[in-house]
């Protein structure tokens, strides 16, 4: 399969296009992906509730309400692929023949792609797919029935067309492509295909446990002035279900963008609590600076926007309710 590298250019105009396109469409296709993921994983063995993290979540209220703002972050790292893209003197974008011949022996394009020669760095696959829009969705499951979960999910994706962005990248690029192009077009149609689904996997009883541990974690960083810092490391969908190679910091997560459904009521009333807790514990900007130090350098220029600001103003809010 060759494909000229203006695919590239392609895929970081339609997030860019994705990104200003925020209409209530896009809101409610964004919803459709959602509503799609958790009524899959209520028809899986051992499945205790759902629960959402980044984007849309951290831009939207608990009901998934409001105006999606634009982030200029997100312009700026597309605007970095499209120069790329502009510097390079090749003409075909080497790595979608790579995928189509060796995919299958690429279980994680990180691992695999980074050390190859055979293009610039900034244009490997990773680099390219990070531009797109996606989803994170986690099920929470009952901790003997993980290896089942695991089986019946990928068979419940498949027969709903949702996809990792790592089975096929090139597949992945083309739809979103594809996807954008019908909602600009103004018809008001929601597009059928859906989002790449960054789908994970968390055992009860580890979620049980970091959600039970976030206040004292955060008086923990106040006492010793540090960053507010608790490892989660789940099994994560990419070509087969694994681990990645470095955990994220539940704090961020938590404080950022956690958004439940249907959860375990012994499970919900402890979210509830730590929440309380949380909200009543410290001022609007001391948890603002533990959002911030907490997360990664992109995530920090993101949350600087005022719009976001102002949505985890309310996020916190709502907590001491």
């Amino acid at each position: 399969m060759n494909k000229l590298i203006e695919i590239c250019r392609e895929a970081a105009q339609a997030s860019t296009d994705f990104e200003i396109t925020n209409d209530e469409l896009k809101r409610k296709y964004l919803l459709y992906n959602i509503k799609l993921y958790n009524s899959i994983v209520k028809k899986v063995k051992g499945n205790r509730g759902s629960f959402g993290t980044g984007y849309p979540f951290y831009a939207l209220n608990k009901n998934l309400e409001g105006t999606l703002p634009i982030i200029d972050e997100q312009l700026q790292y597309n605007n970095k692929l499209i120069k790329s893209v502009e510097k390079t003197d090749r003409t075909t974008w080497t790595c979608a023949y790579c995928l189509a011949k060796y995919g299958e022996k690429m279980p994680d394009l990180k691992q695999v792609c980074k050390p190859c020669l055979w293009m610039e760095d900034e244009l490997k696959p990773r680099k390219v797919l990070n531009r797109l829009p996606d989803v994170d969705m986690w099920m929470v499951c009952d901790n003997e029935n993980v290896e089942t979960a695991k089986k019946e999910l990928i068979k419940l994706f498949a027969e709903n067309s949702i996809s990792s962005s790592d089975i096929d990248p090139v597949k992945t690029i083309e739809d979103v492509i594809e996807i954008v192009r019908q909602l600009k077009s103004g018809g008001g149609v929601i597009p059928t295909k859906t989002l790449p689904m960054d789908a994970h996997i968390i055992e009860y009883a580890t979620i049980y446990s970091l959600i039970a541990q976030v206040p004292e974690i955060l008086k923990k960083a106040s006492s010793n002035r540090e960053v507010p810092y608790l490892p989660i490391h789940p099994i994560s969908y990419r070509k087969d279900w694994q681990h990645d190679d470095e955990p994220y910091n539940f704090i961020y997560d938590f404080l950022s963008a956690f958004t439940e459904f249907d959860f375990d009521p012994e499970l919900k009333k402890l979210l509830d609590k730590s929440r309380n807790m949380v909200a009543n514990s410290y001022t609007f900007e001391q948890l603002y600076t533990y959002l911030i130090a907490s997360a990664q350098e992109s995530n920090i220029r993101r949350f600087r926007t005022l719009e976001l600001k102002d949505r985890f103003k309310e996020r916190i809010d709502s907590w001491k309710k």
